[in-house]
């Protein structure tokens, strides 16, 4: 029997269109083959997000998926959280074998969030040939089970195949990356990350010999990277938003995420907008426009210090009742909101979306603009800390074998160039030594009593405690940001502003 894996890249709740994707991927396949899916392939995940919405499960009974030339196992849904197995039309109860030819499946469902827990507790049956798990297991930094599962296919001395979902929901990114074992626990197959991919193996119960096929082997930046491609390229083919609009400052976090959306989209469909200001050198200025032409995107420059001024002129009176404090803020967030509004301004014309160039580390400290630099459809790298974005970036060059994002914005000091002479050191911690703080409090969730970090003093990392405090407030209106760490902010961090939790 040969069987299949196909790592299927679906839309959550379409449900007609998924089954078309399965059907097409299997409409030349006979009775001596089997196709194996990820986790509810017609629903996809995160179901719960839909399921009480426009009478979901009347529609799940009416969606079907039966083949009579081919098998097709699947999950699917009954009753709303019953979960059974579906072979060509027929039902089996969960936990149970599944026979396909003369090999027999055994296909556990997994309800528990801890996958190495599910493993420890779960029986195989002795009669089974083959373990089976349908997944959809999302990507975070150093998600990897390839060994969890490989000692597990060993200890029970079973095949072992493992079908993950891939593509992106919104920020959520599911990993790809299925695999096949055999009963020795050696790796046989592993499809790509991310990205829909399919392979076959053929079994009889006893011989299994898996297509010749490369192992992916990227490295972590580069998962970095493609994960984020992923969820631009889902997000907007899956909404229909199919162009893209970005503000270029010269900067690395805007190079990035350019790089980023025209791997995704297509260069043709991405559009950077540079708004200089008397502020903005023309060392940004070229570094702004070497990357466009590097990139092979349009790029228009609109100045803004003229209607920055009149936004100041306009409000002179006002301000002038007003008394005015230290480190007043109000000229920068001013030109910032200029600049967000402008690129909403041009993506309305042309019917695209912006796409926010915020890191994690600017985010962690509240080092941004509502409504200005926070303005977009949704944040590729605001997961991923300002220091690892030039690993990301340095990954993309070293792929693509030359200097795509230029040299200078590699070593130049970040800056927002709001004031004469501004770096972002004037008003942060070194980036290393604050994502390393920041990566003890998030990832870790130490205690910042007991946070080390040789480069800065006790009260230093109080203040960076307290900002990242203080700023749940801006977090919690910017766009969602695509999941990318153990620790992101809006799902696993995501206290009240209010609440007191320090």
């Amino acid at each position: 029997m040969r069987f299949y894996l196909y790592q299927l890249n679906g839309k959550l709740g379409d449900m007609q269109e998924n089954a078309r994707k399965i059907a097409s991927f299997t409409q030349n396949f006979k009775n001596d083959v089997c196709t194996l899916l990820p986790s509810l392939p017609l629903i996809q995940h995160p179901y719960s997000a839909v399921s009480r919405i426009g009478g979901f499960f009347e529609r799940v009974k009416r969606h079907k998926l039966i083949s009579k030339n081919t098998n097709i196992v699947y999950e699917s849904l009954y009753k709303g959280e019953k979960f059974f197995w579906k072979k060509t039309g027929d039902i089996t109860l969960k936990n149970s074998l599944i026979q396909i030819g003369t090999v027999k499946i055994f296909a556990p469902h997994c309800q528990e969030p801890d996958f190495a827990c599910f493993l420890k507790k779960l029986a195989v049956p002795k009669k089974a040939d083959l373990i089976y798990f349908a997944a959809a297991h999302s990507f975070y930094e150093g998600f990897d089970i390839q060994a969890l599962l490989s000692r597990f296919a060993k200890k029970h001395k079973k095949a072992l195949v493992y079908v993950n979902a891939c593509g992106a929901s919104d920020g959520t990114v599911f990993a790809g990356q299925s695999m096949l074992f055999d009963k020795k626990g050696k790796l046989l197959l592993k499809l790509n990350p991310f990205s829909e991919d399919s392979a076959y193996f053929d079994f009889d119960g006893s011989t299994l010999q898996a297509e010749p096929k490369e192992i992916p082997n990227i490295n972590a930046d580069g998962l970095l990277f493609l994960a984020a491609k992923q969820a631009i390229y889902d997000y907007a083919y899956k909404t229909g938003i199919k162009k893209a609009v970005i503000g270029l400052s010269g900067g690395m976090d805007s190079a990035l995420v350019a790089a980023l959306a025209c791997e995704a989209l297509g260069n043709e469909n991405v559009t950077g907008i540079i708004m200089p200001s008397e502020y903005n050198s023309k060392e940004s200025m070229d570094d702004a426009l070497n990357l466009a032409r590097n990139l092979g995107m349009s790029c228009h420059v609109i100045p803004i210090s003229d209607i920055t001024r009149s936004f100041e002129n306009a409000l002179a009176d006002s301000f002038a009742k007003e008394k005015s404090f230290e480190n007043d803020t109000t000229s920068e967030n001013i030109q910032a909101r200029t600049r967000g509004n402008l690129l909403t301004a041009y993506a309305n014309k042309i019917k695209a979306m912006v796409i926010g160039t915020g890191n994690k580390s600017e985010a962690a400290m509240g080092y941004c603009t509502l409504y200005g630099d926070t303005v977009g459809a949704l944040e590729p790298i605001a997961d991923i800390y300002k220091s690892r974005v030039y690993a990301v970036a340095k990954w993309f060059n070293e792929s693509k074998k030359e200097e795509i994002i230029p040299g200078n914005v590699f070593v130049k000091a970040p800056t927002a160039e709001l004031k004469p002479n501004q770096k972002d050191e004037d008003t942060l911690p070194p980036y290393p030594y604050l994502d390393n703080v920041l990566f003890q409090l998030l990832e870790q969730g130490k205690n910042p009593e007991k946070i080390q970090e040789e480069h800065l003093t006790p009260d230093d990392i109080s203040l960076i405690y307290h900002r990242l405090k203080t700023s749940e407030f801006k977090r919690k209106q910017c766009p969602f940001p695509v999941i990318l760490s153990s620790c992101p902010f809006g799902k696993k961090w995501n206290p009240p502003s209010s609440a007191k939790i320090f």
